[in-house]
């Protein structure tokens, strides 16, 4: 009998907003992990998360990973600066968390190889980027694809994602479901099932802040519902998943680098 496709589930959230919190709660509610991406400047601020908040997240089983000091848009900085944005979020985040930061996610998802370099001598193990529509098991570990974000992005903004990381292939194999879709949320469920039916890692990622401000709960608690609590599904961290595909488990990891 032919073996099963293996499934990964994972899911990420950006910046420093409060409403992470909510998120958390709900992802905990479906027995979904979470990687929350925050910058490190205006902690503690209104509305924003603490340190305390960051903390309770790790000890309830959240990956906290750095998105910079100042959600710097990295490709537009120095050298100097460029490194101080990846290396001090690290530090101020392990300082907080007394735990290893491995993970980071490049503010709006703009990212070259000199960025690539810099996240990877800061000392992380991965970066996840906002190219949307993938599902492969292939990737690389400094330009992580995402699937599909909380958010309703109109057909253009699909395709503008794919043509700037060039990935034709994605966008030929794709146009059935960009003809069609209707919404974000018919999005992840399809690209769900073809990851159970085929195999893959299928990552959703949000801003907590925009979910609020457009109401999208409702819809977050239905995809939350469709995905998770199942038993024949590997739910992972950000981190973890890099780290299950290092291992050699079955799952492919492109070394190849590449720029954006």
């Amino acid at each position: 009998m032919r073996e099963k496709p293996h499934a990964i589930v994972t899911t990420s959230w950006d910046d420093d907003a409060r409403s992470g919190l909510k998120i958390a709660e709900l992802l905990s509610a479906y027995r979904l992990p979470g990687t929350f991406y925050v910058p490190t400047g205006k902690l503690g601020g209104d509305s924003l998360l603490s340190a305390d908040d960051l903390r309770n997240l790790s000890a309830a089983g959240f990956e906290i990973g750095g998105h910079t000091v100042s959600h710097a848009i990295l490709t537009e900085v120095g050298q100097s600066e460029l490194l101080r944005e990846v290396s001090e979020c690290k530090k101020t985040l392990e300082q907080i968390l007394s735990r290893e930061v491995t993970m980071f996610c490049y503010p709006k998802g703009r990212f070259n190889s000199a960025v690539m370099q810099a996240v990877q001598n800061a000392g992380y193990h991965g970066a996840r980027t906002t190219q949307m529509l993938s599902h492969s098991s292939d990737v690389i570990p400094f330009a992580i694809p995402v699937t599909v974000q909380a958010y309703p992005h109109n057909r253009g903004n699909y395709i503008r994602s794919l043509l700037r990381t060039r990935a034709v292939g994605s966008l030929l194999k794709g146009t059935p479901e960009l003809l069609n879709f209707q919404s974000w949320l018919q999005l992840g469920k399809h690209f769900f099932d073809r990851v159970l039916r085929d195999g893959g890692i299928w990552h959703l990622y949000g801003h907590p802040w925009e979910i609020e401000r457009l109401d999208l709960w409702g819809q977050v608690r239905e995809i939350f519902d469709y995905v998770g609590r199942r038993s024949d599904v590997e739910y992972l961290t950000n981190g973890d998943f890099v780290n299950f595909t290092q291992r050699g488990s079955g799952i492919a990891i492109s070394r190849a680098q590449t720029t954006n």
